[in-house]
């Protein structure tokens, strides 16, 4: 009984909190319209403004569906994306996320957005543009980017300039690479970076990134052909010594997680290196509702032992992995070895 009254309580307030973000949005939208560049006033409101709606939504759905009223989120859910979804259709960043433009959500062209961290726009789009920019799914997209440098540039320096094939997988704009690249001119020397990407405008914007370096190659292959293949070998010929994914693995169901992990695990040299990123369980990312019910940016949640789980039942050791967390515990990497080549 407690918990129903609970959760009427935060409908309440949530209706509420709605309420009050449109009459102040279009007090703010008034101002800015004949003040463009003076957003900045009112950026720390704004954001206030959409924390609490979304954190309402996240109170409200953890006490229903704790009390099994599944029922009642779903129906939320359909009242927002219906009647207010389209209230958050602004600013490049959420229009570029609602509508794909490339037929899906996590595209490179907006990852590398998000990297690059670099708004434009000016007036009321602005305080979308920055609260995108803001919010904790954004950093810690920007935080894991940081990341694996980290661990691919430890792990060139520690191999002692002897030569190395690095696969990465579902590429993207290869950003990261092209930072590694630019941070020392003979850390890559004898270095070859493969990159697979399903997508071809992916490649030709990566390729355009990094001013076509002759130790990057590219291959338009479906990670899904990769995962589903009984003879990886027969699609991919090389054996790599470090093997890394960012971002594909948070779009993927468990099996074909599974099936992905035990091919990769054969295109590993003896004691090669496989190191996969995963956005960890729902709730540890407070962007959860901004992402999926504004801006229809859907990821697959998995917690430690769910993570862990895909690893261990492709063949890997679990006392050879090393866990890691992205600095705000929204991600965690899996980083482990292929001890039997």
């Amino acid at each position: 009984m407690n918990s129903v009254l609970e959760a009427r309580k935060k409908e309440i307030t949530l209706g509420a909190r709605v309420k009050h973000y449109l009459k102040r949005a279009q007090e703010i939208e008034s101002y800015l319209s004949k003040r463009p560049n003076e957003w900045g006033k009112f950026q720390s409101e704004f954001n206030a403004e959409l924390n609490g709606i979304f954190r309402s939504i996240m109170d409200f759905e953890k006490i229903n569906l704790d009390s099994g009223r599944e029922d009642k989120v779903y129906k939320l859910k359909q009242l927002f994306v219906k009647k207010f979804k389209n209230l958050f259709a602004r600013g490049i960043y959420c229009n570029w996320s609602i509508h794909k433009p490339f037929g899906y959500a996590g595209d490179f062209k907006i990852i590398d957005d998000i990297y690059q961290n670099n708004p434009t726009a000016i007036g009321f789009d602005r305080l979308f543009d920055n609260y995108f920019q803001m919010s904790a799914i954004s950093v810690a997209v920007r935080n894991r980017k940081e990341d694996f440098k980290r661990l691919i540039t430890n792990f060139i320096k520690g191999e002692g300039g002897r030569p190395l094939r690095i696969m990465d997988l579902a590429c993207g704009p290869c950003r990261e690479i092209k930072e590694i690249i630019a941070s020392d001119n003979t850390l890559c020397k004898n270095v070859i970076f493969d990159c697979y990407d399903n997508e071809l405008k992916a490649i030709e914007f990566a390729k355009a990134l990094l001013g076509n370096q002759p130790n990057v190659n590219f291959f338009q292959i479906n990670a899904a052909r990769i995962a589903l293949n009984k003879d990886v070998n027969s699609i991919i010929d090389k054996k790599y010594d470090f093997i890394y994914s960012t971002g594909l693995f948070d779009y993927l169901g468990e099996r074909i997680s599974i099936s992905l992990a035990q091919n990769l695990k054969k295109l590993l040299k003896t004691n090669g290196i496989l190191a996969i990123s995963d956005v960890r369980d729902k709730y540890s990312n407070p962007s959860v509702h901004f992402m999926e019910w504004a801006g229809d940016w859907n990821l697959v949640y998995r917690d430690d032992d769910e993570f862990r789980k895909i690893f261990i039942v492709a063949g890997f050791k679990e006392n050879e992995f090393k866990i890691q967390y992205e600095q705000q515990g929204i991600m965690q990497y899996i980083i482990t070895s292929n001890k039997n080549g």
